[in-house]
């Protein structure tokens, strides 16, 4: 009961195990109850405290009953310390040259003057998007160099070390917040990504919640306008680059436009987007709400579901009555971006790949291009559901054993 965390939030209060990352929102009267315990009241005077504060009888019992349920009573995990409170590499191990950097020289890249160039960045960047068509971002831009094997890897190589650099953001937004955050390279399927672990974040007030949700996004709109006004200084005349800088720039553009539009669209997937907006409308499972209720509405709940969905804040389930429509424009945003960007991509690599390959020329450096092109293709769209497969039937074979 010592390792509970107690914290307000509105007219609850959030109450966490930081070292397993486990948090539920409840009532007044369950704050007073656990701070009695910890306190050293019996479970009876501990109860009888909750009571006075509802002005109505309470079970203590069953309140312990339930934090037991939500794992918050579980023992320490095993290793003795949560990834939560430490930077850690794909292996779990704390990469201590990151952890030197103290919150008070991380609160630099987010005080007020470090948000106002965010802000303007933002503001900049859409200005320049929005007067100038030629600096927009295509689907082409991808090809910067003639070699368009190389190209395309330089391109996956930028895109990681964007992703790398906006969870960065985050983690150095959440120490800054005084939160601990866990920065790491981990893998989704066959993917390599990058993760920042903010649970904590919720033990602090809603207020301070935003600058870690949107620290990442800050970092790319501030690289953005930065890319935008290169380029649009070298288009004007005004500054002499290299072409091929130029071109690479206009991939830059292009990786960080899908990812802003992403984070914005891609809603139904919790992206940081999803949390400002969850965090704005006072929600503690809005994802779930959300899903819960779309499901009911269309063909119904299990009786698990049910109460699974009958056990979720009042105030979540409501804001889930329309959310799902938010879900449906974040849906139709991704779309968008399919057509837009991907699908114009695969169509012209496709043709690429198929006329060097048509040709079967071994000798040719453009057929084994192609041919290294369309295994990573293929890869790309298998590989993670064989995986999902194999996932599926290693758990299906666990539960029959």
């Amino acid at each position: 009961m010592r390792l509970l965390v107690i914290a307000p939030d509105g007219d609850e209060f959030i109450l966490g195990r930081n070292d397993l990352g486990v948090y539920v929102a409840v009532p007044e009267p369950g704050a007073v109850f656990v701070r009695a315990l910890q306190d050293g009241c019996s479970l009876a005077d501990a109860t009888a405290r909750a009571g006075a504060t509802a002005g109505a009888e309470v079970n203590g019992g069953e309140f312990l009953d339930g934090l037991r349920a939500a794992g918050l009573l579980d023992r320490q995990r095993a290793g003795g310390t949560s990834q939560t409170a430490e930077s850690a590499d794909g292996d779990g191990r704390s990469i201590r040259w990151f952890e030197g950097i103290s919150p008070r020289t991380a609160r630099v890249f987010f005080g007020r003057p470090a948000w106002a160039l965010y802000v303007g960045a933002a503001v900049a960047a859409a200005m320049v998007l929005a007067t100038r068509p030629a600096l927009r971002p295509s689907y082409s831009h991808v090809w910067w160099l003639p070699d368009p094997l190389l190209s395309l890897v330089t391109y996956v190589l930028l895109g990681f070390v964007l992703a790398a650099l906006h969870e960065v953001w985050h983690w150095l937004a959440g120490r800054s917040a005084g939160v601990p955050a866990a920065f790491r390279i981990s893998r989704r399927g066959a993917y390599l990504v990058f993760e920042t672990d903010l649970s904590q974040i919720v033990t602090v007030n809603r207020t301070a919640r935003y600058g870690p949700f949107l620290a990442g996004m800050a970092f790319d709109v501030t690289v953005l306008a930065g890319a935008l006004a290169a380029r649009a200084a070298y288009g004007s005349g005004v500054v002499e680059i290299p072409p091929s800088l130029d071109r690479l720039l206009a991939a830059v553009v292009l990786a960080l436009v899908i990812g802003i539009v992403w984070q914005w669209s891609a809603l139904f997937l919790r992206s940081d987007g999803y949390a400002v907006l969850a965090n704005a409308l006072r929600c503690h499972n809005l994802f779930r709400a959300t899903v819960l209720t779309t499901k009911w509405r269309i063909w119904g709940l299990s009786g698990e579901e049910a109460a699974e969905f009958g056990a979720i804040g009042p105030r979540d389930r409501a804001v889930a009555r329309w959310f799902g429509l938010v879900y449906l424009l974040g849906m139709i945003g991704t779309l968008w971006a399919i057509l837009i960007f991907a699908l114009p991509f695969l169509l012209s690599t496709g043709a690429w790949v198929s006329a060097n390959l048509a040709a079967y020329s071994l000798s040719s450096v453009a057929f084994w291009e192609s041919l290294a092109v369309l295994v990573y293709l293929v890869a790309g769209v298998v590989g993670p559901a064989v995986i999902a497969w194999r996932e599926r039937r290693l758990r299906r074979a666990g539960a029959l054993l």
